[in-house]
């Protein structure tokens, strides 16, 4: 269970968002949540359950769904992380091909060697299937939380993720918690308000409510046209169930970018950290002003070969690389023979 130490909130870590902005007349949302379950308890498999939506808002203020889509992907968490069986609706043909892989490191590759097409389809399929190893990744935590989770000196310590993110600095904050108490700063957030919005019942997707000791990873992605450019107006959040069932804030980000529209290349990106695990955490946020000038097309492969190390966040990272997807969900949008403008 964790100490007082590892509640406290770190400085410079802002709150968390509250409510969602409302839709603007020639908009399209983009919504995602990737539910992280172990339905037959700790021992038992990882359950990830993804749903998504992209909803355009015409220029009266009509709603029109553009794509839907759902995802299920279980895992052998406990044995070598092997997925178990994957499913998709719309359906995609080859993904058959990732059962037996393993669901961590290199998952990515083989979901573009399965299927080579569904990543340049910018499709919600594509984003819910590609965030199975970070939810992977995070479900860890509740692990740790539940106090199953330990590390066991040095060599437990020789396979942690040292060097890889901003948190996970030698010398930091991370370093020093394991060194104290065994286990790394799990990042006991605040209570998470709710990213709804009261008045706009479509303002996200339908998501179900989640037991204790569960996690759920959310992202809302909002474009509009202005001016020759895309305005993208970015939330994610991973939180936790209690066991008392309050939802806890574990990691979050705002990241706003431009696009240019005739080019698809990104003209700025701003990253805005919300409430993070470690101290240092939040000093990755500067590593989004990198991507200005990277086309679309290539924004998944530079932040996968250049966004290393400690100045950048995994999970930063998984928020610029659905940035890729924004011009095929405005062409999606467009697509649809709806009045924008």
């Amino acid at each position: 269970m964790p100490s007082e130490r590892d509640r406290r909130q770190w400085p410079g870590t802002l709150p968390p968002a509250a409510g969602s902005p409302r839709r603007g007349p020639g908009s399209v949302r983009r919504t995602t949540s990737v539910d992280i379950e172990r339905p037959a308890g700790p021992s038992g498999d990882l359950v990830l359950t993804g749903r998504g939506r992209d909803l355009l808002t015409t220029a009266d203020g009509t709603s029109v769904a553009v794509a839907q889509a759902h995802t299920s992907v279980v895992i052998d968490f406990v044995g070598d992380r092997r997925i178990r069986s994957v499913h998709a609706d719309p359906p995609v043909d080859g993904i058959d091909a990732l059962i037996g892989a393993r669901a961590g490191s290199g998952f990515r590759r083989q979901l573009a060697e399965a299927v080579p097409e569904l990543a340049s389809t910018g499709s919600l399929v594509h984003l819910l299937l590609d965030d199975t190893t970070p939810a992977v990744l995070i479900s860890g935590s509740s692990l740790a939380r539940e106090g199953l989770l330990t590390l066991v000196a040095d060599r437990g310590r020789a396979r942690l993720p040292f060097g890889i993110c901003a948190g996970w600095q030698h010398g930091g904050a991370m370093e020093e918690a394991i060194a104290e108490t065994g286990v790394p700063l799990l990042g006991w957030g605040p209570p998470a308000p709710d990213l709804g919005d009261g008045s706009d019942p479509d303002a996200w997707h339908d998501m179900p409510a989640l037991a204790p000791a569960s996690m759920r990873r959310r992202r809302r992605l909002d474009v509009a046209a202005v001016d020759g450019r895309l305005v993208v107006d970015v939330r994610y959040r991973d939180s936790y169930w209690e066991r008392d069932g309050a939802e806890t804030v574990v990691h979050e980000y705002a990241v706003e970018a431009a696009v240019d529209l005739a080019e698809r290349r990104l003209v700025g990106a701003v990253a805005h950290p919300g409430p993070l695990p470690a101290p240092e955490c939040p000093t990755a946020a500067a590593s989004a002003a990198d991507l200005a000038g990277v086309g679309l097309d290539e924004l998944r492969d530079v932040v996968r070969e250049r966004f290393v190390g400690v100045s950048t966040c995994t999970h930063l990272n998984d928020v610029l690389r659905s940035l890729a997807d924004v011009g095929a969900l405005w062409d999606a949008a467009e697509a649809t023979g709806a009045v924008l403008s």
